[in-house]
């Protein structure tokens, strides 16, 4: 019988001491790469064509490559590039169907266009700037075996089983080039690798293998993905933001009336209550009212009174999560400055 109120009274002391939870919102970061604010339309193109079609089917056969697959891939990533571009606030985009020859291998940079093709691209589309996806090769490898875990039989007893897995990985390597027709000038020359992996499992090595992501699936979705990377290099993005707020603080109603409010997004109900919580609480609880304040005005966009908050719910109120939030919040001010400045504001 103690031992059953012991393990209750931990239990109750666990629960009442998680009053924690998160919110998410989303926030724009800026880009990798700082474009000159006169560049505000692109044309975007492939020249990932292999040069040597020959070599590209033998090469295809020897990897176990479709014929075509790169071609498919490439577009694909195109795609997701223009997903990006043509959801930004920075740039209007055009999505051509210009297909250029580029190098045999697929993984190395072809010479750079001549700046009487660039000029000719870009009065054809009446655009700031050309963006050229200059190589491209995919792959996909699949792996399988055993692997040995631990789980507790129907008498609690733990057991170590096998477990028969398959494990797919799809991979492109890609090299984008950006060129200004009017400078002349080349605004970036960037190549990358971009992975994504499966994992399935089954009673056997052919059952799990069965159900893992078919190929071409697979590399559509890391061409797709990558092509979304290389985007957010180069122009704002949103992301998506997770911050930690406090719901309850002991007998402080205010507390958990503001953080109501904040859940349904009514940020002047959630001020005004934080605030009265602020006044009657005791120190504990006011440090958290100062921190779900700090998390209010950033999701508003004040960042500055932000950052006041979070700092005073922890020098003034010792709340720690509020140390590394008020660190957080001084690298997003760096970000909403840098970000002025690629939007030309």
């Amino acid at each position: 019988m103690k031992y059953f109120l012991f393990c209750l009274l931990l239990f109750t002391g666990i629960f009442f001491q998680c009053t924690n939870s998160t919110i998410r919102f989303n926030a724009l970061y800026p880009a990798e790469l700082d474009i000159p604010v006169d560049i505000q339309s692109v044309a975007i193109i492939d020249r990932s064509a292999p040069e040597n079609k020959l070599l590209s089917i033998i090469e295809g056969g020897i990897t176990g490559e479709g014929i075509g697959q790169d071609k498919l891939a490439s577009g694909i990533t195109l795609n997701g590039v223009s997903s990006i571009l043509q959801n930004s606030e920075r740039y209007s985009a055009i999505r051509t169907n210009e297909v250029l020859n580029g190098t045999e291998s697929g993984r190395a940079f072809p010479d750079p266009l001549s700046w009487d093709v660039v000029d000719e691209i870009a009065r054809k589309y009446e655009v700031d700037m050309v963006l050229s996806l200059e190589s491209f090769d995919s792959d996909f490898m699949i792996t399988d075996g055993t692997k040995i875990i631990e789980k507790n039989n129907a008498d609690g007893i733990p057991i170590r089983l096998p477990v028969f897995y398959a494990r797919g990985v799809a991979s492109v390597n890609i090299g984008f080039r950006m060129y200004d027709p009017v400078k002349k000038n080349i605004l970036d020359q960037y190549h990358f690798s971009h992975n994504m992996d499966w994992e399935t499992q089954g009673n056997s090595i052919a059952d799990a293998a069965s159900h893992l992501i078919g190929k071409d699936k697979a590399v559509k979705d890391v061409a797709y993905e990558a092509g979304r990377r290389y985007g957010q290099r180069i122009t704002p993005s949103w992301y998506r933001v997770t911050r930690i707020y406090y719901k309850k603080a002991g007998k402080n109603p205010d507390l958990e009336e503001g953080a109501r409010w904040m859940e349904a997004n009514n940020w002047d109900g959630a001020i005004k209550s934080l605030d009265l919580a602020l006044e009657n609480g005791d120190r504990k609880s006011r440090g958290m009212a100062a921190h779900n304040l700090a998390v209010v005005y950033e999701i508003l966009g004040d960042l500055e009174n932000s950052r006041n908050w979070a700092q005073k719910a922890w020098a003034q109120y010792e709340n720690k999560d509020s140390k590394d939030y008020a660190y957080k919040l001084n690298l997003r001010i760096q970000d909403r400055d840098r970000l002025r400045y690629q939007m030309g504001q």
